[in-house]
């Protein structure tokens, strides 16, 4: 696996712990702990986007990474279909 996979594997798995932890706030509202494991998890998550960024271009997986304004910049990149991240680019 490259560098590239790598980086959207780890991407993928902090997304999926941060829905996890949506999900047991849901019925533990005031678990400090699960609130400060997610504030880390949004940090780490923040800081791997702006890496894969960084290192190749625009990373757009949810609602939330679209931006705000602007055009919409991966129609100047592959579409998301193109975007297989096991392949060795």
């Amino acid at each position: 696996m490259n560098n590239k996979a790598m980086l959207r594997k780890k991407i993928h798995e902090l997304d999926f712990a941060l829905h996890e932890l949506n999900l047991y706030l849901d019925t533990h509202p005031t678990s400090v702990k699960a609130l400060e494991l997610l504030k880390e998890y949004r940090k780490k998550r923040q800081m791997a986007v702006a890496l894969f960024e960084q290192q190749y271009g625009v990373y757009i997986n949810t609602a939330c990474d679209v931006p705000a304004e602007g055009c919409w910049k991966w129609l100047k990149g592959p579409w998301p279909w193109e975007n297989n991240f096991m392949e060795e680019n």
